[in-house]
């Protein structure tokens, strides 16, 4: 899926090469400050030519410390001497003659030429003479690269907005040996390390302008082929290798539509374009980048919901053939708004009218923007959807909805990528992260299992009772400030604690006429936990109002378990003022939680837990028990836990996060080189 209504489109993450790490494995001496270079990940960067116009987001103002390639975007296909895409459905209908830094140029039909030859290689940035042959933003990333040699970069080809002359250009031999012959031109002339493919789509979709071949599902194939013969004979001659990549559609559409598994054997990875699922183009608010099917999505009609997710786009990769290591998870440094949508659920899955004035354009909100005004500022609140892993705001003056990716949902992103033993991530693109929060997080969870950040929130201040009644209190405290942003708050009473996701939290189940002391805790996507806000102690009214108890809890389920875990989902209950929350209680112990779904950790390998769950209301009437479930843990593995310093040899087992791993490699285990995150030494059990 690209960026609909725009020349936007998107970004992309890969994994660092393999053999980079077993070369550093050769002597078990290896010296231990080289473990930062183990990451087992890519992390790739769009930078879009645009963005130094309106925008002024400028190629010196790239964090570039944290990512390992750039693509830069976009490049064109000239066709009879001229480039560009007169569709009028395309955000940018008007074509250019094709030229390079210097004027007008006469090529063949295929060539691939600058998009916008100004900005790209015209324009002076700071220390640029008059006599430099190639300035603007390709001169900028050339001296960027010289100050930070680990940095490569890449051209990206097409987009959303010019991709209508792939087709044509994959139809013969003689143009496919243009274009491949002008893609190693290109990345000679202007000092690219490889040539990026964003064709959207082959056989159909796109704008309904491009041109479409059935042929094109087997043509992509054979101009992959010709570009990476072509790239090799003069990685040889130029002693280096070039880089060959594509961006894929994350739908089974595209599966369909390309040779998925031969793409793979030919390109260094493949950048799955897992965000753009669900936006204005249709009248049904719901996810920009779920990264998992919430169900009730497709109960509410959201078109290809069972499909249109992170993980459904992978696994359709993965099962086309495509191998995890060569697969780089998308993930949108922006969000998408509609306007006028029902309050119910939020705003979420629900019919709404039209799109809000976005930060550039309508309905498309920059993530630094969505900080600056929008995230539990100015009526917005922001929600969690806990299935589909991603947050979400709404504001019922004028019902806008925002679907967008923060902190939290990245640490879920960066989790998945390592789960799956993926390649890395991509992200389109870097100005819609000026703070950085969203780059911070992404790079700090794939550089070390744990995450880079260790900054904890600050403490909550001004924790207060904003009301009660016989059984319950009404909290709320002034917000945190973190790093990479608070993904929520703990309340805690006694030996209880209550999640929240905003700044306040109605806490039930109490006993009338009782005093009880609350603090709260903040905490970060990465687990960074504050201390404790200055107690508050509140006495509960006596005894009055409402006395009608929730329904029980009904099909209470396994959804997975570990050796030390077992995870819990239920049906909702009812109630004649509202469900406050959940009781889940096995053996003495208990936990409260405010959805339908709970992870009881800190359990016994191999051992039987019967589990029960009850409702309970803001009054404090308390529903009668579900129906018993009782489960059994899964066996523990009896290997070690992993350990740096430790010789491993081939065979080996340890264990690591709840999991055991298998040793394909001996080796000499240093810190950053976990079982998780380093698929060449370790394979999971």
């Amino acid at each position: 899926m690209a960026k609909r209504g725009t020349v936007m489109h998107k970004a992309n993450i890969v994994a660092l090469a393999v053999g980079l790490i077993l070369s550093m494995f050769a002597s078990l001496s290896v010296a231990p400050q080289k473990a930062e270079a183990a990451s087992a990940y890519k992390i790739i960067g769009y930078y879009p030519a645009w963005a130094a116009y309106g925008r002024n987001y400028q190629v010196e103002d790239m964090d570039v410390s944290k990512v390992t390639h750039i693509n830069y975007a976009f490049a064109d296909i000239c066709w009879n001497g001229i480039h560009g895409n007169p569709d009028p459905a395309s955000p940018n209908p008007q074509t250019w003659s094709c030229q390079d830094e210097v004027g007008t140029i006469n090529v063949p039909n295929g060539t691939i030429v600058l998009g916008d030859p100004w900005i790209d290689a015209q324009k002076s940035h700071a220390g640029d003479t008059w006599d430099k042959p190639i300035k603007g933003n390709i001169g900028a990333l050339i001296k960027l690269k010289a100050a930070n040699p680990h940095l490569k970069t890449i051209i990206s080809v097409g987009g959303w907005s010019w991709s209508n002359r792939f087709s044509d250009v994959t139809a013969s031999a003689a143009t496919r040996e243009t274009f491949a012959n002008s893609a190693v031109d290109f990345l000679r002339k202007y000092q690219f390390d490889g040539v990026d493919l964003d064709w959207e789509y082959p056989v159909a979709g796109g704008l309904p302008g491009n041109s479409y071949r059935a042929e094109d599902k087997h043509n992509y194939t054979l101009l992959l082929q010709t570009i990476r013969q072509k790239l090799d004979a003069a990685g040889a001659a130029d002693g280096k290798q070039y880089l060959l990549t594509i961006a894929s559609g994350a739908s089974p559409q595209y599966a369909n539509n390309t040779e998925l598994s031969q793409i793979a054997a030919i390109v260094d990875w493949i950048n799955i374009m897992t965000y753009d699922f669900n936006g204005g183009w249709q009248n049904i608010s719901a996810h920009n980048a779920p990264l998992y099917y919430d169900p009730a999505a497709g109960a509410a009609g959201v078109p290809n919901a069972a499909a249109f997710n992170d993980d459904a786009g992978v696994q359709g990769h993965l099962n086309a053939g495509v191998p995890a290591s060569k697969l780089v998870l998308g993930v949108p440094f922006y969000g998408r708004g509609w306007s006028g949508c029902a309050p119910a659920g939020n705003g979420q899955y629900q019919s709404c009218t039209g799109m809000p004035a976005g930060t550039w354009e309508a309905g498309v909100f920059d993530f630094s923007d969505l900080q600056a005004r929008f995230i539990n500022l100015n009526g917005y609140t922001r929600y969690w959807n806990d299935t589909a892993k991603v947050p979400y705001l709404y504001n019922p003056s004028g019902g806008v909805y925002i679907t967008y990716d923060d902190a939290e949902s990245i640490g879920y992103k960066a989790s998945y990528i390592k789960t799956k033993n993926l390649a890395g991530a991509m992200f389109w693109e870097f100005s819609g992260d000026r703070n950085k929060t969203l780059l911070n997080k992404l790079a700090g969870d794939l550089a070390s299992p744990g995450g880079g950040d260790t900054a904890p929130p600050s403490i909550p201040g001004n924790l207060r009772s904003t009301g009660k009644t016989a059984n319950s209190v009404s909290l709320a405290w002034d917000a945190s400030t973190d790093n990479v942003g608070v993904a929520g708050y703990t309340v805690s009473y006694g030996s209880s604690n209550v999640n929240a996701t905003g700044t306040s939290a109605t806490i039930g189940g109490l006993t009338a006429n009782t005093s009880y002391t609350f603090t709260v805790k903040a905490r970060d996507a990465a687990g960074n936990v504050s201390a404790a806000s200055a107690p508050l102690t509140v006495t509960t009214n006596a005894p009055a109002g409402d006395t009608t108890a929730p329904s029980a809890p009904t099909n209470l389920a396994v959804t997975s378990k570990t050796s030390s875990s077992v995870s819990l989902s239920w049906s909702a209950s009812t109630d004649n003022v509202g469900v406050a929350g959940y009781t889940v209680s096995y053996g003495s112990s208990t936990a409260n939680v405010t959805g339908t779904s709970a992870t009881i950790g800190g359990l016994a390998a191999n051992t039987s837990y019967t589990f029960t769950v009850k409702a309970y209301d803001a009054a404090g009437n308390v529903s009668a028990a579900s129906a018993p479930l009782t489960a059994t843990t899964d066996p523990g593995s009896g290997a070690a836990a992993w350990a740096p310093n430790v010789a491993y040899k081939v065979g080996d087992l340890a264990s690591y996060g709840g999991k055991t791993y298998s040793c394909l490699q001996a080796h000499t285990s240093l810190v950053g080189w976990e079982p998780p995150i380093v698929p060449a030494l370790w394979t999971l059990k």
